[in-house]
């Protein structure tokens, strides 16, 4: 929040709640009942200033970041880097498809093409929002929204190599317990 803050300031939180509200993250919540109590911490730390503002009928607030959010800011985007910064995120999907042997093959191939028409879907909703961003004079919203838009790629090129060795196993057949895709050694081996 505090960057948003920095990159859009002064802004309100309503100019905040609305941008992360037409984020094509599902993982922001925009809810003012998420923004507003965000606002008020930033401010009881004096990491934001705010000046009382009147637009038409509604009063609010405009924000900025002071010199102790800015040194804040810059602490939190490094370096250093903590590792977990760059560890493997938490996946659902990733998880899920572990266990993918559990199913059978043709529910396997349901499952995989349900969710790469999901990711082809969602590739869409970002190239959009990269042709916007790449509009803006500030690059690095731009530069965000092309990193989420390689990651789903690569996605749903990982599915794309999941199907082709279930296919190439003749559908993985796997017994119930284990393993329904091979590494290469032992693609190998049984060649």
């Amino acid at each position: 929040m505090l960057g948003l803050v920095w990159s859009e300031g002064p802004c309100t939180p309503y100019r905040v709640q609305r941008m992360i509200a037409a984020s094509p993250s599902p993982h922001w919540s925009g809810s003012a009942g998420a923004i507003y109590p965000i606002f008020q911490r930033l401010e009881e730390r004096g990491w934001i200033r705010t000046r009382e503002t009147r637009t038409g009928q509604r009063a609010g607030k405009e924000c900025r970041v002071s010199g102790e959010g800015r040194r804040i800011l810059r602490e939190w985007l490094g370096p250093p880097i903590p590792d977990w910064v760059t560890d493997l995120p938490l996946d659902p999907l990733r998880t899920r498809l572990r266990f993918l042997g559990a199913l059978p093959p043709k529910r396997r191939a349901t499952l995989l093409a349900e969710v790469k028409a999901s990711l082809r879907a969602r590739l869409d909703e970002i190239d959009a929002d990269c042709r916007r961003l790449a509009e803006l004079s500030d690059p690095f919203p731009y530069a965000m929204a092309r990193g989420a838009y390689h990651v789903t790629k690569a996605r749903i090129t990982w599915l794309d190599e999941i199907a082709g060795r279930l296919s190439d196993d003749g559908g993985g057949a796997a017994p119930a317990r284990g393993p329904a895709l091979r590494s290469e050694a032992a693609r190998r081996r049984r060649s």
